[in-house]
């Protein structure tokens, strides 16, 4: 079928990913078997109340608004909670700000509630009834049996809450968590003890689990429950992401009275599966932001003056690296306004990214003549793809972009304005491919994310017959204009288990690679624009006291390659940039040698194990090294002039010698997690 670029057009969109997403997934939606309407769509919108003179009446407003059969506006529990306890007592914590999760239906006027809220960003929308059953509040979240003592946070895919690893005692065994919530798709509202994204478990159920003695049988009932035949159970493999990862940050031996983890209390957010399917992070944004609120408001009630580590180990592949970045922006102004609000501090703990030598960032000067670069786009993707186009040194708005399909059909350099989009199309009106010009977006007063463009492709392999399909192969991506250009694919693999195969695009240039030493292959940055430089998660770049990044590092007796004492950079651990951060905060131990399988944690199951890699695993050392090192960070709570390494023991701190900026200012090390050799 013959395919042709559209003339420019203005297209009402706030985040090009979103729009192109939704547009896929409305198409499959309209394809047999289609799925049985069960109300309309909301997008989650993060907003925050407009000052005025009478706030106590904002918030009232707010509430009677989301709680009204007929508006166009829902709230989770969670979040309502919040608000509730704003309204009720105005003087508790009265320097938070009043920024709150909604979801508003798909077709609400953007300026229907302009006098009451600005909206600061949306996210993937989803659908709901309109009138679901009032869900059964969970439990009371009792508060810390052992005041003082850290509280560890975690939110990931996957977390094996009923392994031993996260109990007190033996006979019998009882939970440390305090509250775990279960997150789900918003239509799930009905499940008791429910919210409308998932169900939380109080102390009580879990111990009544526990009880039971049957783990899998446990998960597989509350799978059944939460996430009936949408996606996979992850609790239901014999090895998750999140059970390893809090094993690191904070598992221990119930009967070990030596160890002080024992007596660390536990919370937790499992995200939704789909949201973690979809790795461009298209889904997962809202739920983060969600998640980490809900957590600092429940550790208040376990212990207000008891320090809060967050470990999120998850991460996207492109975005402006800068800050700016709504994920990075907001969650590291919550940490920072909630320790400065309530006096209790807190840490957050970011995988620096796994993304080193993967052909996915390029660094061009196009200038008077135009750069073309291939973007690889490979055959079986079930997903979207996309690269994020950023100007440093000029703007977008002096940029040309370009790009071709591999069968030559060409857009030609075109400059668009912001908020103006081109499609390529079929004769049918399908769109296979879109150009975005993304308008700035103001976070705060201080912070604005820039314009910026962003390519988006069409599966190449249909989840239905008929699907609309990009061809796959070599797509070229043209640009020209004053000033350095930044090319970054997004993330695009397929998580275990995921039901979208996705595949991850890569670029490619003539001059490409180069001959890289430890790995003895063509796979180093060749003289070409294709560069390592910023291939780190895009949510770690905040400048935030209180957020940290970890990179991933194994010990080496090698010398023949740049090393920093016996440490070097794992081969996948990412590197900063200029134009970003220099590298993570600090780096962890995971592994000793090429050939390592990483670092040996807890299984799903109590009594397993299994080995992972990764800076995920990283980012849970330090989340240990910092909870065993909560006295100093109590301390350094008064001294605004203390560093992030002042926060960690020097007992786990290995000097280093000469600097790797891969390895950041220092090298974590905490002797109980070393892997056997």
């Amino acid at each position: 079928m013959a395919i042709n670029w559209t003339d420019a057009r203005e297209h009402a969109f706030r985040d090009a990913c979103l729009d192109w997403s939704r547009l896929v997934g409305l198409r499959r939606d309209m394809l047999p078997p289609e799925r049985p309407d069960r109300g309309p769509d909301y997008a989650p919108i993060f907003v925050h109340l407009k000052p005025v003179d009478d706030m106590q009446a904002a918030r009232r407003r707010l509430r009677d608004l989301v709680g009204q059969d007929d508006s166009p506006l829902r709230m989770d529990d969670t979040e309502r909670a919040a608000l509730v306890a704003r309204i009720d007592d105005p003087q508790a914590n009265p320097n938070l700000p009043d920024d709150y999760m909604l979801y508003r239906r798909i077709g609400t006027a953007d300026n229907l509630h302009d006098d009451l809220f600005e909206v600061i960003d949306s996210g993937c929308p989803v659908q709901m009834a309109d009138a679901p059953m009032p869900p059964e509040p969970a439990g009371p979240v009792p508060p810390s049996p052992t005041p003082g003592a850290p509280i560890v946070g975690i939110i990931d895919d996957g977390i094996g809450f009923l392994n031993a690893r996260f109990c007190r005692g033996t006979a019998p065994r009882r939970t440390r968590f305090h509250a775990l919530w279960l997150q789900a798709l918003e239509q799930q509202a009905t499940t008791p003890k429910g919210t409308l994204a998932g169900r939380i478990l109080d102390t009580a159920e879990i111990d009544d689990m526990l009880a039971r003695g049957d783990e899998s049988a446990s998960y597989a009932a509350l799978n059944a429950q939460i996430y009936p035949g949408k996606t996979r159970d992850e609790t239901g493999f014999a090895t998750t992401h999140g059970t390893h990862v809090l094993d690191l940050a904070a598992g221990a031996d119930p009967e070990d009275s030596l160890d002080p983890a024992r007596d660390w209390p536990l919370l937790g957010v499992q995200l939704p599966p789909e949201s973690i399917d979809d790795t461009s992070g298209t889904w997962v944004e809202s739920y983060l932001v969600m998640g980490l609120r809900w957590i600092l408001r429940q550790a208040a009630k376990v212990d207000a003056t008891a320090p809060v580590i967050v470990n999120v180990s998850l991460g996207v592949l492109a975005g402006p690296k800068d800050g700016t970045h709504f994920v990075e922006h907001q969650m590291a102004r919550e940490v920072q306004t909630w320790e400065e609000a309530t006096g209790q501090p807190v840490r957050l703990v970011w995988a620096f990214g796994n993304s080193y030598r993967s052909s996915q960032v390029a660094r061009l000067m196009p200038s008077d003549t135009p750069e073309h670069l291939d973007w690889h786009v490979q055959p079986d993707d079930e997903t979207a793809s996309f690269i994020e186009i950023h100007c440093r040194g000029g703007t977008s708005a002096d940029l040309q972009v370009g790009l071709t399909a591999p069968d030559g059909t060409a857009s030609g350099l075109t400059q668009l304005q912001p908020g103006e989009i081109r499609s390529l199309e079929r004769r049918d009106g399908a769109a296979l491919a879109r150009i975005y010009h993304v308008p700035a977006r103001k976070r705060d007063k201080e912070t604005e994310q820039q314009a910026c463009y962003v390519l988006a492709l069409a599966p190449t392999r249909g989840q239905k017959a008929g699907e609309p399909e990009a061809p796959a192969g070599a797509w070229t991506v043209s640009v020209q204009g004053p000033g350095e250009v930044l090319m970054q694919v997004q993330r695009d693999d397929a998580i275990r288990g995921a039901e979208a195969r996705g595949r991850q695009s890569y670029l490619d240039h003539p001059a490409a690679y180069d001959w890289d030493a430890g790995r003895a292959a063509y796979v180093a940055p060749g003289t070409g624009p294709i560069s390592d430089a910023g291939c780190h998660n895009a949510y770690v770049a905040a400048d935030c006291r209180q957020v940290f990044s970890v990179g991933a590092a194994q010990e080496s007796a090698r010398t023949a390659l740049p090393e920093v004492g016996n440490y070097r950079p794992a081969p996948y651990s990412g590197e900063g940039a200029s134009w970003s951060l220099p590298g993570p905060s600090v780096a962890a131990r995971i592994g000793s040698g090429p050939f390592s399988t990483g670092i040996r944690a807890a299984g799903t199951l109590s009594g397993s194990t299994r080995r992972l890699a990764g800076t995920s695993a990283a980012a849970g050392c330090l989340t240990r090294a910092l909870a065993l090192s909560s006295t100093r960070i109590i301390a350094n709570t008064q001294n605004p002039d203390s560093t992030r390494l002042e926060d960690i023991d020097p007992a786990y701190l290995v000097p280093t010698g000469t600097q790797d900026a891969r390895l950041g200012e220092a090298l974590v090390n905490v002797p109980d997690l070393l892997p056997a050799n």
